[in-house]
């Protein structure tokens, strides 16, 4: 250890009673620890001579910071590349939750949604910041989905674009893609088919027995798309669709274009991001759909459904955007 300590002035004595104590100012020392000794102590600097074997810790945050600039700086650069694709998706009728998942997938029941269009990837952090100006993303990449945004932050992008945030039954309904299996392409998981996390992964929710090839968020498109030409539905980061949650929705739910639970807003709002939040925050939570690469494989399954409040970040969780057909 290096790090600085300050010791409080001394009082040092003197010889004649006729002169003033004289108070010593503070001295620095080293907090290091002797290997031999197994303990810590504290050497003043005047005393000692360190040297570095790697780099001064301070120095490393600096250049990690400076790194972090530079590559937001880059993606700036790159621009805003091509239009979003997206995806007409024909409506239908589907079963929407899961009977072997978790209990906020129960009770199944039947939905049927009309038709729409859906993002064909994941939104970029490139796209999202030509649009909003800044990016919050943990892990930098022009191609990389943005991660660490709020519900708040999703609705604003969608809404200067000129779409919204898919509903969850929409979500759902675009990630079977016809399918009634866990998985769009089966029962059991894959991890050739998403990113979640596998033996790459750091945490401990990882399936060792498979590798996607990718430690944290993969560039979108990475993966097979599923039935419908849609990519990284299982995976990557999990992404906020429009819903408020609420715990009995699924049984008062109705059966065709549900969006959700209503909270009770007793203030009205302008329609700004902000607004929206101080608004909800004490009544509603929003529902936030698929698995990311720092879930278990069991989060890739098509009814995975989590709850956060809407000003949540976790660099596991983006989005992307819905719009009606014209």
């Amino acid at each position: 250890m290096d790090e600085t300590v300050l010791k409080a002035g001394i009082v040092k004595s003197v010889d004649s009673k006729f002169s003033k104590p004289i108070l010593e100012g503070p001295v620095e020392y080293y907090r290091l620890f002797f290997i031999k000794k197994g303990k810590i102590e504290l050497v003043p600097k005047s005393q000692v001579q360190v040297e570095y074997v790697g780099i001064p810790r301070i120095i490393r945050e600096r250049v990690v910071e400076l790194h972090e600039r530079v590559k937001k700086k880059l993606i700036a650069l790159a621009g805003a590349g091509k239009p979003q694709e997206m995806v007409e998706i024909k409506g239908g009728c589907f079963r929407m939750g899961s009977e072997n998942g978790k209990a906020n997938e129960k009770p199944v029941h039947e939905v049927c949604v009309s038709s729409f269009k859906l993002d064909k990837y994941e939104v970029t952090q490139r796209k999202f910041q030509s649009v909003i100006g800044l990016n919050p993303s943990h892990f930098q990449g022009v191609e990389l989905p943005v991660d660490s945004v709020s519900w708040m932050d999703a609705n604003e992008y969608c809404q200067k674009s000129g779409k919204r945030l898919p509903t969850e039954a929409e979500w759902e309904y675009a990630a079977r893609a016809g399918t009634t299996t866990e998985y769009y392409w089966g029962n059991n998981f894959d991890p050739k088919m998403g990113n979640l996390c596998d033996s790459t992964c750091e945490l401990n929710v990882r399936l060792i027995e498979g590798s996607d090839n990718f430690k944290n968020t993969a560039p979108v498109g990475s993966f097979p798309p599923n039935p419908f030409g849609l990519y990284d539905m299982s995976g990557n980061v999990s992404e906020w669709v429009w819903d408020s949650y609420q715990e009995a929705y699924y049984i008062v739910s109705p059966k065709n274009d549900p969006k959700g639970f209503v909270p009770i807003q007793k203030n009205k709002t302008d329609g700004k991001p902000e607004e929206i939040f101080l608004a909800e925050r004490s009544a509603s939570r929003k529902i936030v759909k698929g698995g990311a690469w720092e879930n278990d494989y069991l989060s890739g399954r098509s009814a995975t459904r989590k709850v956060f409040y809407p000003g949540y970040r976790i660099e596991g969780v983006g989005f992307r955007c819905a719009a009606d057909l014209q």
